[in-house]
């Protein structure tokens, strides 16, 4: 590969002037700086996708949030979410507490995919782990521990619409059938939560420039908030810039807000307080949904299913969510 560059740039200096050959030379130490400190990478994934920028409605005036396109209806989205936690949190079950810690970090990676009435979702990693202490004793006589190891992918459950109501589409599969009896009433909560239906409410035609301002209250909340939330958040918009291809308008964020019985996919319900000190969201300019999420907020909660653990916590948590949305050919 040595060998190739330099013959090359050999017949680059005989072919171009002294200045061009500076300038390929600068840029070729750009490219290889890049490619050592991993920069070029960074750079390749902030493009935005050319169709979606296409859809952006943007001028000297500022830019339209989108809500009159129509939306996708096949679509898969992955989904990162990452809560970093300091405070006192624990799970408890019929047979007693099973772990009561001062910090930790849960992780989890969902996939889903809609095709029409049809979702298929797959729960692909679900962990808590606890910190390594900070004492130089502790490290040496303790490993990472966590109070649930990372778990493997777990079945796809497919969930399909009859009419206006959803059910599972594996006939037998006992944990299918559970989740739907739990879901179905919320289930159109859980599509506006990951990105796979279009959240209610969402701008008007008013066309925002970096620095304005929006608060959004009361009946305006299922624009950010999915289910029974209520609250007051205060926005400013910052910059425009894509998630993974997606051009999307950068928020920063404040406020507080408290949720009932908000669910997830595994058929949980979470009770929540929550006030977000700061943060940022990232919120897509082509169709009525979040793609991104980087939160510092104080809260306390309690979440649980039916006959399952229950969590309960009270103190700081750092959220990031991030949505990876590709919209398929049908």
């Amino acid at each position: 590969m040595p060998a190739r560059l330099i013959t090359l740039l050999l017949v680059v200096i005989v072919a171009a002037s002294c200045d061009k050959v500076k300038s390929l030379a600068a840029k070729s130490s750009i490219a290889m700086k890049d490619k050592i400190t991993g920069q070029a990478d960074d750079r390749e994934s902030s493009k935005v996708d050319a169709q979606l920028q296409q859809l952006v409605d943007q001028t000297a005036e500022g830019a339209v949030f989108r809500k009159d396109l129509p939306f996708p209806s096949h679509l898969e989205v992955t989904i990162t979410r990452r809560h970093e936690m300091s405070g006192r949190f624990y799970q408890s079950s019929a047979i007693g507490k099973q772990a009561d810690v001062l910090k930790g970090t849960q992780t989890t990676l969902t996939q889903f995919k809609r095709v029409g009435d049809m979702i298929r979702y797959t729960l692909e990693q679900a962990d808590f782990a606890l910190p390594v202490s900070d004492k130089p004793e502790a490290k040496q006589n303790t490993a990472p521990k966590a109070t649930q190891a990372p778990s493997s992918a777990a079945q796809p459950v497919t969930f399909r619409k009859t009419g206006k109501s959803w059910g599972a589409d594996q006939r037998g599969d006992f944990r299918a059938a559970a989740l739907v009896q739990e879901l179905a009433p919320v289930f159109d909560q859980l599509l506006i939560e990951n990105a796979l239906a279009s959240r209610p409410l969402w701008f008007a035609k008013h066309r925002f420039k970096v620095g304005d301002p929006l608060v959004v209250t009361g009946d305006a909340l299922p624009m950010l908030l999915a289910g029974n939330a209520k609250g007051s958040l205060t926005l400013k918009l910052e910059s425009f810039e894509p998630v993974e291809g997606h051009p999307c308008g950068v928020f920063a964020i404040s406020g507080d807000y408290t949720r009932k019985s908000f669910p997830d996919f595994e058929g949980r319900f979470i009770d929540e307080e929550v006030t977000i000190q700061s943060g940022k969201i990232w919120l897509s300019l082509v169709y009525p949904i979040i793609l991104k999420e980087e939160l510092d907020t104080i809260q306390s909660f309690k979440s649980g299913g039916r006959g399952g653990l229950v969590s309960r916590g009270q103190g700081s948590v750092k959220v990031s969510v991030k949505r990876v949305w590709k919209c398929l050919d049908p």
